[in-house]
This record gives structure tokens, sequence and C-alpha cells, in this order.
């Protein structure tokens, strides 16, 4: 009897302390879990992060590379990590000097339906847009032309799949009115505004260009009305003596509050009032534009923090930062911009 009175207890101890275990491992697990996805502070509705910065140029494999299972996992928790709401998504092409686009739709499709799929999981929203780098359609460089015919048909087969994979928000290209012709760029806006419409259901935006004026063929033009949000690209430069550059904090703040100002007076002029920085980036610093496309991620970190400051006090509705990850084509093992990130938009205990 009492050898069996012993073996219960054991038993007893044994469970015990079998189920001691697995309370305090789901105990960690839970507070693991809560460390790993860290509570948003909203600053803006709009919390956007831009999903990989390539850009030069579309080429086969471009998508397998960037928006592969393994990296979209990476991903997509360093944004959940610094509090980040929205994504935006590019489809990339190349251009061609009479008028063509160089792309592989296939391969963009694929992997992008699969990158949507993983964000929506996830808790966060997409902006989706077709995107040429705009440099190479400048007057001055005389390399690429964009017929509009080839733009919208383009736009209109990714507002589709925008509306197919129930993309949140969608532009109809970056900075058009520095690749297009000036002078049809805003009747361009206006047009195909309405085509969207027909097979889109979520919000239309601009994401436009603002320095040299450009932004003004379209106010112009009218070019404004009936988009759901105001978006310009903030991308601060100056002119010294002829060189174009940012030399200090103070020029950078300059620039912003000067743009923000305008998208202001846009803002109240087409009764519009969804306001968007995006990208909000910084390609000059000291030289830095015609070394290397990308400044210091210390440099970038100070800056977007002064740029943030700035579109809250004009009461932005959002923002997406351009370069900000520890990725291979953001700031390599860099974390400056995701620790500014996190401070301002996530809840520290």
């Amino acid at each position: 009897m009492i050898i069996k009175s012993s073996k219960r207890k054991i038993g007893i101890f044994i469970i015990l302390g079998l189920l001691m275990v697995f309370i305090a491992f789901f105990y960690n697990n839970r507070a693991q879990r809560r460390e790993a996805i860290p509570k948003i502070k909203e600053e803006f509705n709009i919390q956007g992060l831009t999903w990989r910065t390539i850009s030069y140029y579309f080429h086969p494999g471009i998508y397998k590379e960037i928006y592969n299972h393994e990296s979209n996992s990476r991903f997509i928790k360093k944004a959940k990590d610094v509090g980040a709401n929205y994504l935006l998504i590019r489809v990339f092409y190349s251009g061609t000097d009479d008028g063509r686009l160089i792309g592989d739709d296939a391969e963009a499709e694929k992997y992008l339906k699969e990158a949507i799929a993983m964000a929506h999981t996830a808790g966060l929203k997409i902006l989706l847009t077709p995107y040429v780098e705009s440099r190479d359609y400048w007057d001055w460089a005389e390399k690429w032309v964009l017929s509009e015919e080839v733009w919208s048909d383009t736009v209109l087969k990714w507002a589709d799949f925008a509306e197919k994979n129930n993309v949140e928000m969608f532009a109809p290209g970056v900075e058009m009115n520095l690749i297009l012709d000036k002078e049809k760029v805003g009747a361009w806006f206006k047009e195909i505004l309405p085509k969207i419409r027909n097979i889109y259901s979520g919000k239309v935006i601009t994401a436009e260009h603002f320095d040299i004026e450009r932004w003004k063929i379209l106010d112009e033009a009218g070019s404004f009305t009936g988009y759901d949000c105001i978006g310009l690209t903030v991308f601060p430069r100056k002119e010294y003596d002829g060189v174009s550059d940012i030399r200090s904090m103070e020029d950078y703040k300059d620039y912003v509050e000067n743009e923000a100002r305008v998208i202001d007076m846009l803002s109240e002029k087409y009764g519009i009032s969804c306001k968007l920085a995006v990208p909000m980036g910084l390609d000059y610093w000291k030289g830095s534009h015609q070394k290397s496309p990308l400044p210091e991620a210390d440099v970038v970190a100070t800056a977007t923090n002064f740029g943030l400051d700035i579109l809250k006090k004009h009461n932005f509705t959002g923002v997406f930062i351009a370069h900000w990850a520890s990725e291979p084509d953001h700031f390599g093992e860099r974390k400056d911009v995701e620790i500014m990130l996190k401070e301002r938009w996530t809840e520290t205990d």
C-alpha cells in the first residue's frame, strides 16, 4: 500500500511539473508574441513604407529577387515592428527611346499577388503603382520617351489587378508630370481617372513631382479634381551656385515646410482633405547625389524625423518613407531609420 501511495504521489508531482512547464511555455510564448508585434501609435492615419527601393531597372527575375516568400516575411515583420500600416508596392518597367515599355507582367502578377496576400494577412494595407524611373525622362536627358497610350493601357491593367487583389490604394504612376509630355500630362490625369474608377473601387491618389514647380502644370489644368488624395513626392534639394544639393538640416526643413504649404493650398483649393507625402526621401546631401544615390542612414533618420514633425504640424493624412530598412537595397545592416520610426510609431512601456 505504501509503495502504491508513493507511486501515486510521484505521478501527481510529474503531472503538476509538466503542467507548470506548459503554463510557463504558454506565457513565455505569449509574451514573445506581444514583444514581436508592438502596438501601433497612430501619428498619421497612413504610416507607409516603400516595399523595396530598386528602381534601376526592370530585369528578368527582379520580382523573384525582391518579392520572394522569405524576403517578404522578413520585410513585413520589420514593417510591423516600426508601426507601419501601409506598404507601397511598385510594378517595375524600363523604358525605350520610342515610347514603349520593357517588363514581365506574368512574373509581376505571380510574385506581387503573393506579396499582397502576405501583407494583408499581417494586417498591412497596400498602395500599388506601376513605375518607371522619372529621371530618365527629364527633358535634358533626352534618353527615353513614353507614349500616353502605352502608359494608359499599363495603368488600367494594374488597376484591374489591384481590384482583383483587394488593394486599398492605387496611383497611376509616380512623377508622371516629369515623364509624360508637359503639354499633355494635365489632360491625361483627368482622362485616366474615370477609366480607373470603372474598374477599381479603392482610393485613387496622385504621387507627383513637386520640385521645379512641375506641380503647377497639373494645377493649371485642374488635374487634381476627383482624386481621393493629393500626394506629392518629397525629395528636398536646393540650388547652390548651380549645384543641386542639400547642405544643412535647416535647408532640408525649409524645403519640406514650403512643400507642405503648397499641398495645404491644393487640398483647400480642390476640397480634398487627404494629404500625402508619397514617397518622402533624401537623395541630395552634401554631395551624396554625385557619389551615391543615398546618404548615410543616420543622416536620413535625422532628416526624416524633422520631415515627419513638419507633416504632423500640417495635419497630413499620411506619408510613405522611401528608404528606411536594414535591407540590401536600403541601408544594409544599419537600423537608424527603423529605430527612429519605432520610437514615433509604436507604443513603449
